[in-house]
């Protein structure tokens, strides 16, 4: 918490002295990465942390489901399964089977989990369980249910994902053209009409002026693309950020280097 307000605050800063003092948009650039870049590698471990649940939660309720048609009571059944290997899952089944243990109904135990994943699949199939289970249903049909439906939820969200996959090689191929064009630009007609200078003009045409411009141009556009591409495949501008961050760096780095060099437009 405290790490990613001071870096948000010390990338704020960068960025401001960079922009408005120093002129410097190698500073800025560095500021922003500063400000999002902790924050930004906390959510993808949150996330990866999430997906686990998520991959793993219907096995573990199919173990259940298996452990009660055996005769074991649900406490016993949930202290066998922390046995296995669930991955991530494996410290929160430890946490539910020490709440059994005290006390706690299975319903509260296992609602409380699923405010702690937050996770709309998870959160689903806890809902589920918990309504069917108050109306009174066979336990070991209501885990099997579950197990199958958080099953199928997941199978479409990845079936969703794999199909949506395509847009971001789209937008990254699109973000790509227009660095060609860019290139194009900077290359062939804003060297060769800097040269001239036509009667009627009062002054010959800034390179620096559209050197700065294109570099911009790029920099905005791979920022939004990234966050076009999170919205569109998980409809979650922050899954987009990653992308921004690739996006910009390809922008920034080839114009940097290539096409903005003093070096390439000699020899063009």
């Amino acid at each position: 918490m405290y790490v990613t307000i001071g870096s948000i605050a010390a990338g704020i800063i960068l960025s401001l002295i960079g922009f408005f003092i120093l002129n410097l948009s190698e500073l800025a650039i560095a500021g922003i990465i500063v400000a999002v870049g902790p924050y930004l590698v906390l959510k993808m471990r949150e996330q990866a942390w999430i997906t686990e649940i998520e991959d793993q939660f219907p096995e573990f309720l199919r173990a259940l489901a298996d452990s009660q048609a055996a005769g074991m009571t649900l406490p016993q059944a949930i202290k066998m399964a922390q046995e296995d290997d669930y991955g991530r899952l494996t410290d929160e089944i430890k946490i539910m089977a020490s709440k059994i243990s005290w006390g706690i109904p299975f319903d509260e135990v296992l609602t409380s989990f699923s405010d702690k994943v937050k996770s709309e699949n998870v959160q689903g199939t806890v809902s589920l369980i918990v309504i069917a289970n108050h109306a009174g249903g066979n336990i070991i049909k209501i885990l099997e249910s579950a197990a199958e439906s958080a099953r199928m939820m997941r199978g479409l969200a990845k079936e969703q994902a794999s199909k949506l996959g395509q847009y971001t090689g789209i937008i990254y191929i699109s973000y790509l053209v227009f660095l060609s064009v860019v290139f194009l630009l900077q290359t062939q007609f804003v060297e060769i009409f800097s040269e001239i200078t036509l009667p009627t003009a009062k002054e010959s045409i800034d390179k620096d002026v559209f050197k700065t411009t294109f570099q911009n141009m790029l920099i905005i556009h791979g920022a939004l693309a990234g966050l076009m591409i999170g919205k569109m495949t998980t409809n979650s501008l922050f899954s987009g950020i990653k992308h921004s961050i690739i996006l910009t760096a390809i922008g920034y780095l080839t114009f940097r280097f290539i096409i903005g060099s003093s070096l390439l437009s000699g020899i063009l």
